[in-house]
């Protein structure tokens, strides 16, 4: 048998607390799922990849932060360098425009659908998947624009106008508008008997 197998290398943490490493696996799963990787072995991949760079980054430093925030902050890093590599933009691109569009252009794309095994894959791009995402950024549309909107008086057509008038007549005569009252709540209490019986 002549199989060509990666070494799978367990990942023990040297350092850190394992149920914050545990906590951290968990929140970095969530946010895998959250990107639509579906299959577990690429995302359990993703996560030892992951913990395994945060473990050699803060190796025998201070930890500023939680090990989960270190985790996704460094999963944020790897997505900002992989949709800068994908859609072959500059090194100093804004690294907030590079994750907002890349992942506007991803799932335009159904990147997670079409190429399930693709998504943060480091060599092995599919050039499809780089076409696709180039494609869909194109597409977004243009550049938002602010406008001004002068407010207008609503035309509620000739019914109001009536009402209103209506009204003014009644509110000077409280005698007439007392007998109306009254006739409204009589013809009411009429209709209520006459469904009654």
């Amino acid at each position: 048998m002549d199989l060509l197998l990666e070494p799978i290398e367990p990942f023990v943490p040297t350092w850190g607390n394992p149920e914050e490493w545990n906590s951290a696996y968990e929140k970095l799963e969530s946010y895998l799922r959250a990107h639509e990787v579906d299959s577990h072995l690429h995302r359990a991949t993703l996560i030892t990849m992951v913990l395994r760079r945060v473990s050699r980054r803060w190796q025998g430093q201070a930890v500023p932060a939680p090990i989960a925030t270190l985790a996704i902050e460094e999963t944020n890093r790897l997505l900002n360098e992989w949709f800068t590599r994908l859609m072959d933009l500059p090194a100093e691109t804004n690294t907030k425009f590079t994750a907002a569009d890349g992942r506007v252009a991803l799932f335009l794309c159904d990147g997670p659908l079409r190429w399930p095994y693709a998504f943060l894959e480091p060599r092995n791009i599919p050039a499809d998947l780089k076409t696709s995402m180039r494609r869909s950024l194109m597409r977004a549309g243009p550049e938002l624009q602010i406008s001004n909107m002068v407010p207008r008086p609503i035309d509620l057509g000739l019914f109001p106008e009536i009402a209103d008038d209506a009204m003014d007549r009644l509110n000077r005569s409280p005698v007439i508008k007392a007998l109306v009252g009254w006739l409204i709540f009589l013809t009411f209490l009429t209709y209520l008997f006459w469904i009654t019986r």
